[in-house]
């Protein structure tokens, strides 16, 4: 009896997607841009898409929740030839209202929104002030939550103080 050989073909590994999106806060420009992130799969680090999108601070919170769904899953995974540029190349910094980098820095507060895990199914919205102090807010809602309870969820996190006493 002959016994055949198996060949067995190890199966690619699944990339794991953690979704993520960077909204920018500004009251002194009333706006809100929202930055949709894409991964480059080389080099394994994530870079702002080239469109960013630009609402009123002042919208209802339901339509600061549906733009922020909405850029969220523009997620991709892009080759970007250049690697990470210049700061003034920042999508962020040219659909602002500012100049430079170092003014667009001090009048525009930054939210970092992740998925936890590759299922994408929770979100964890944190702050990313880079005080000396090394304290930021973090707070998690359901990525299938109403756009209004995202948006007032954003609005909180925005409108918290954290301040260093001198």
């Amino acid at each position: 009896m002959k016994i055949r050989s198996i060949t067995f073909k190890v199966p690619e590994p699944e990339l794991k997607i953690i979704k993520s999106v960077t909204v920018y806060i500004s009251e002194k420009h009333s706006e809100i841009i929202i930055a949709p992130i894409s991964k480059e799969p080389k080099g394994s680090y994530n870079y702002e898409q080239e469109n960013c999108e630009v609402i009123d601070l002042n919208s209802a919170s339901e339509v600061i929740g549906e733009a922020i769904k909405r850029n969220f899953n523009k997620f991709d995974i892009k080759e970007k030839k250049g690697g990470m540029g210049k700061k003034s190349d920042w999508p962020a910094l040219k659909a602002s209202k500012e100049k430079s980098g170092r003014s667009f820095e001090e009048k525009y507060r930054r939210i970092s929104i992740r998925g936890i895990t590759d299922r994408n199914s929770s979100l964890r919205i944190e702050t990313v002030m880079n005080l000396t102090s090394e304290i930021e807010l973090t707070t998690t809602i359901s990525a299938h939550c109403e756009p209004s309870e995202l948006g007032n969820r954003i609005l909180k996190i925005f409108r918290s103080e954290i301040t260093e006493r001198k």
